[in-house]
């Protein structure tokens, strides 16, 4: 008999009943067949023969031994049994038991380890400071629109990318992740579900949707709350760089849309024919107006969803004409031969409390085209003067410059300039001073 019985019953019946299950002649079939069996014992209502017998027995199959130890593995019904001798890949119940007692400890200490590395990782987040008065202007509009977002969570409690789903219509992510990047937002650990952190391999890696996030201490005495209430009162001066918030912000409204147009007729982008798309709109958005671009995704994308009728297009083949429809279009934009529409803001799409900060604080909706939204940029940062200003010095400078170096007094003119600087003087004295002495 190549299967040896360890029996758990005394009654006779019953050894009988699982000696007939069991059975099998010498080429390895069994004798009988279960149908057959089942009609010889009345068994409990709702007990199926093979779970009886497990009940009452432990089968041990002599062609199948542990490639730990040598036992005989232990089998639950016919199907698992082997008709010759083989060594099992399996594990006898005594050495699984182990080898999962080995297993648990090990994960139990890397689990250890993973927490006292999270723990050291928390301590560090905690003791960096932020000196709030050197944060570019763009991330200053950029966290007063997430304090908004999420308030109160930004200066208490901490926040997840889900909290933030009214920042912006599109890549909330994006605009966290420069946040984080500055160092103005850090991963609170402690704060984070159970299974945020986990091993894969010998690193560590995130869920990055239940990250936890929260503001970075200040370098001077005050909580968050007094931090973001100093940077709403901040007086704002780079205008490149708030000209491309405003252009991050802008793409992403655009960039909503579209994918709502493509939803609407099942039409399937890729990830590199969306960042193709977002290099297009964002070039565009120098010169149009959200609103315009709006027109712009829809036309494309009802056109491309009407190729789908033709004999050689399907959805797919469809969608992929998307970017090179918006170019095509732009470009006849450009030459004049094609007038731009412009569609409102669609009701399921806010602007978001960065597209309320930008309003708030440049007077910029969906309507304003790129050249205007950077003039008003321009003028409210002061640079629209300075350009001024410049203009007007270009011509004093060049002549200075150009009667220097023909005289081979370089060197002496820009000690001189560096002079008159240093001693308070403007730009435009210091100038017309030095090159009043060339002159003479």
């Amino acid at each position: 008999m190549a299967i040896r019985l360890q029996l758990l019953t005394a009654d006779l019946k019953e050894i009988e009943l699982i000696e007939r299950y069991w059975a099998m002649d010498d080429a390895g079939q069994f004798l009988e067949k279960v149908s057959a069996l089942g009609e010889c014992l009345a068994l409990p209502q709702g007990v199926t023969l093979i779970g009886f017998i497990r009940q009452r027995c432990r089968a041990f199959d002599e062609n199948q031994v542990c490639p730990e130890c040598g036992a005989l593995i232990e089998i639950r019904n016919r199907s698992e049994a082997k008709k010759v001798p083989l060594r099992s890949t399996g594990l006898c119940a005594r050495c699984k038991a182990d080898r999962d007692a080995i297993a648990l400890e090990a994960e139990r200490v890397k689990d250890a380890e993973l927490q006292r590395l999270l723990a050291e990782f928390g301590d560090r987040q905690a003791s960096k400071r932020v000196d709030y008065a050197t944060v570019p202007d763009a991330q200053v509009l950029l966290l007063l629109a997430l304090d908004t977002a999420v308030t109160p969570r930004l200066t208490s409690g901490g926040f997840t990318i889900g909290d933030c789903r009214g920042l912006a219509p599109w890549y909330v992510g994006d605009f966290v992740e420069q946040l984080r990047e500055a160092g103005l937002i850090l991963e609170d650990p402690l704060k984070a579900r159970p299974g945020t952190y986990y091993w894969k391999g010998d690193e560590i890696w995130s869920k990055g949707a239940q990250l936890v996030y929260l503001l970075a201490s200040g370098t001077t005495a005050g909580d968050g709350k007094e931090a973001i209430s100093t940077l709403s009162g901040r007086a704002l001066t780079d205008a490149q760089g708030l000209f491309g918030l405003w252009l991050d912000y802008s793409v992403a409204d655009v960039i909503c849309y579209l994918s709502d147009q493509c939803d609407r007729y099942s039409l399937e982008l890729t990830e590199q024919q969306w960042d193709e798309l977002k290099s297009i709109m964002r070039s565009a958005l120098e010169s149009y107006s959200v609103g315009q671009l709006w027109f712009v995704a829809w036309a494309a994308a009802k056109d491309a969803s009407s190729m789908t009728n033709l004999r050689y297009y399907n959805r797919e083949k469809a969608a992929a004409t998307i970017p090179g429809k918006i170019r095509r279009r732009l470009e006849k934009v450009r030459r004049g031969a094609l007038e731009l529409s412009s569609w409102s803001r669609p009701e399921h799409q806010p602007a978001g409390t960065l597209g309320m900060v930008l309003t708030e604080t440049f007077g910029t909706d969906e309507t304003t085209t790129g050249l205007t939204a950077n003039a008003c940029i321009a003028r409210l940062t002061g640079q629209e003067c300075a350009s001024r200003a410049a203009d007007v010095l270009c011509a004093p400078i060049r002549e200075l410059m150009s009667n220097a170096l023909a005289l081979d007094l370089g060197t002496a003119v820009m000690l001189r300039f560096a002079d008159l600087i240093r001693a308070g003087h403007d730009v435009s004295f210091a100038v017309e001073e030095i090159g009043s002495t060339l002159r003479a």
